[in-house]
């Protein structure tokens, strides 16, 4: 009998992890001998692709169940990397270092919501899921045509709002730095992410996301040790990054401000917003990111994977454990890059850029938008003095030197003076990260599409082969679709991630604790809950940012305030206010259901008794 896939953990994770090193170590030796870097980059990115093409073709089945649910052989501990590696998105390699960069309490609020939501996850939904063997999440709300309709439809939709998330940051990855156009990345991705799948089905989906997690860790971390190292002597940025750069940072804030040239409200504050801090808003966000992520359906289907349901909870604990690595240490990366910033570019005149800071300029030329002065990406001292609009004299401040937030962490290495191979590293690690987020959510769309709506509401008694087919078909469909998505249209991805989160915590979320941990509630009444939650959470985020034309950002969008506590309900904080909605109604349903359930039996023995004194 032939070994499961799955079984083969160690070994397979061990394997690509060798590739990895393999690639690393010829990648030193093109370097030494001046290959230029787009051959080294295709190298990486041929990497990448070699490991999808090999999951898919390892794990190829032509078993609906195996196809599905897998055969119940994961371990824990691989299934807690595939669960950190379908969590670490393009959310967290990519924005969140941009976010602590920016604005910390959002970053803050962005990470305790994930880690809180793998909490959540892990203690209200990993043993039930196990237990319930459901192909999908539909599933377990029984076998009602409508309820299964308007669940897959949540799935659906918030599923392709992230989807399109990670596509296009791709686009912005492969042109900066593997020299690849956006649309060929895009079109080469969805065809390797579905090659994965289309063969092995979550199976090829766990082992790809598994193998791809160390990967993750080393591509991430490798080039910000080296810089906790060179900068403070201390290898862990986790530790160092407070003493060695923040406090570094505050005194050379305090020497400009006596100086005379910044203002207070130009110091970099790493922790709060001032007087525009909104308690309430971050609190709601904290809550609706938090719920949100603990009803993801691609990082719930890992469940079913794992024998008994003690494994299941074991898997989340190992993916808390995981997904901590790389989140405690996104902060040091963003004042480490700060850090830099001030001691080799603030306070300089535009005069001097081309003498001292001649590596911004190159910086920019080889990797496209990095650095920007004044609002332009430079490329000389005289395009520095006119996008400023100041003479050559003039002392640039905090305000005039912004990073490329969306690729800070990949650009962190070349900021800090580290070989370009360590740049092309990070660019192969955000690469990896994406694709391992935006194969489980085309998965589970499509099979959510063809299980609950092909099979429950045309064929509920179509044969395995059938299934599996149209399976497979609507893979197809998805991955054409996601990838004309990417290519054509244009959405604000900070507000689609928003989007997506406020309706899953507010829709799916209540769904799930209702159904799992109140036994006795009517699926009807869940489902008017559901329905609630994801209508008034759609109308409030549709508003918010089209207004009534259905345009964004052309003034006739609605403001949401609460009295008293807050002027702006931001989007993703609404996912907060729609679970509420949602419990309410689901609430208020079951009682009405109840009590005219007990009108009915009432009338049903009153007129039993009439029978009865009759005969």
């Amino acid at each position: 009998m032939q070994k499961p896939p799955l079984a083969s953990s160690t070994s397979l994770t061990l394997m690509y992890m060798a590739a990895f090193l393999l690639c690393v170590f010829f990648g030193i030796i093109l370097t030494q001998v001046g290959t230029p870097g787009n051959y080294i980059s295709m190298i990486m990115f041929a990497f990448v692709i070699g490991g999808y093409l090999f999951s898919g073709l390892y794990a190829k089945t032509m078993l609906l169940p195996v196809f599905q649910n897998t055969n119940r052989s994961g371990r824990s501990f691989y299934t807690g990397f595939a669960l950190a590696s379908g969590l670490i998105s393009s959310g967290v390699y990519i924005f969140l270092a941009g976010d602590f960069y920016a604005t910390g309490t959002d970053a803050l609020t962005l990470f305790g919501g994930l880690v809180l939501g793998v909490a959540l996850m892990t203690i209200l939904f990993a043993s039930r899921i196990n237990r319930a063997q459901k192909s999908t999440m539909a599933s377990l709300f029984g076998q009602s045509r409508a309820s299964r309709f308007l669940i897959m439809l949540i799935v659906i939709i918030t599923s392709l709002l992230l989807l399109h998330i990670q596509l296009s940051v791709i686009g912005i990855i492969s042109e900066t730095y593997f020299n690849v156009s956006e649309k060929t990345a895009i079109l080469i991705s969805v065809f390797v992410i579905g090659f994965c799948i289309i063969l092995g089905g979550i199976q090829s989906l766990s082992i790809v996301r598994m193998i791809v997690y160390p990967i993750l860790v080393v591509t991430f971390l490798a080039p910000l040790v080296w810089i906790s190292f060179q900068i403070t002597g201390n290898p862990f940025p986790q530790f160092s990054f407070g003493e060695g750069a923040l406090k570094a940072i505050s005194d050379i804030d305090n020497q400009l401000l006596s100086a005379g040239l910044v203002e207070q409200t130009d110091i970099f504050d790493f922790t709060s917003e001032g007087l525009e801090y909104d308690a309430v808003n971050h609190f709601a966000a904290l809550v609706s990111i938090a719920l949100g992520t603990a009803a993801m359906p691609h990082l719930l289907q890992h469940f079913r994977t794992l024998p008994k349901a003690k494994n299941a909870r074991r898997s989340g604990v190992w993916a808390l454990g995981c997904l901590l690595i790389i989140l405690t240490a996104i902060p040091a990366v963003a004042a480490f890059v700060k850090l830099d910033i001030y001691t080799s570019l603030l306070g300089l005149q535009l005069s001097e850029l081309e003498q001292n800071a001649g590596w911004l300029f190159a910086l920019n030329q080889d990797g496209g938008a990095v650095l920007s002065i004044c609002g332009a990406y430079v490329t000389s001292a005289a395009e520095a003095i006119a996008a400023c609009g100041e003479p050559a004299d003039y002392y640039l401040t905090s305000n005039d030197i912004i990073p490329n937030l969306d690729v800070l962490v990949i650009s962190s290495a070349a900021f800090n003076s580290l070989p370009d191979l360590m740049t092309i590293i990070l660019a192969t690690g955000a690469l990896l990260a994406i694709w391992s987020t935006a194969d489980g959510l085309i998965f589970v769309s499509a099979n959510s599409l063809s299980e609950d709506g092909y099979c429950s509401l045309f064929r509920p008694k179509s044969p395995m082969g059938t299934r599996l087919f149209m399976s497979r078909f609507f893979l197809v469909i998805l991955l054409v679709l996601s990838s004309y998505m990417a290519l054509n249209l244009e959405i604000d991805i900070r507000f689609a991630f928003a989007a997506s989160i406020s309706l899953l915590s507010a829709s799916l979320f209540p769904a799930l604790l209702s159904k799992i941990w109140i036994r006795h509630l009517p699926d009807n009444a869940i489902m008017i809950g559901v329905f609630a939650g994801f209508v008034f959470t759609g109308i409030l985020l549709w508003l918010s940012h089209f207004g009534l034309d259905g345009i964004a950002t052309n003034g006739d969008e609605f403001t949401f305030a609460i009295p008293f506590l807050t002027d702006d309900i931001r989007p993703m904080a609404m996912g907060t206010f729609g679970m509420i909605m949602s419990m309410l109604f689901i609430w208020a349903s079951a009682i009405i259901s109840s009590r005219l359930s007990n009108a009915r039996q009432s009338k049903d023995t009153a007129m039993k008794g009439n029978a009865n004194v009759s005969a």
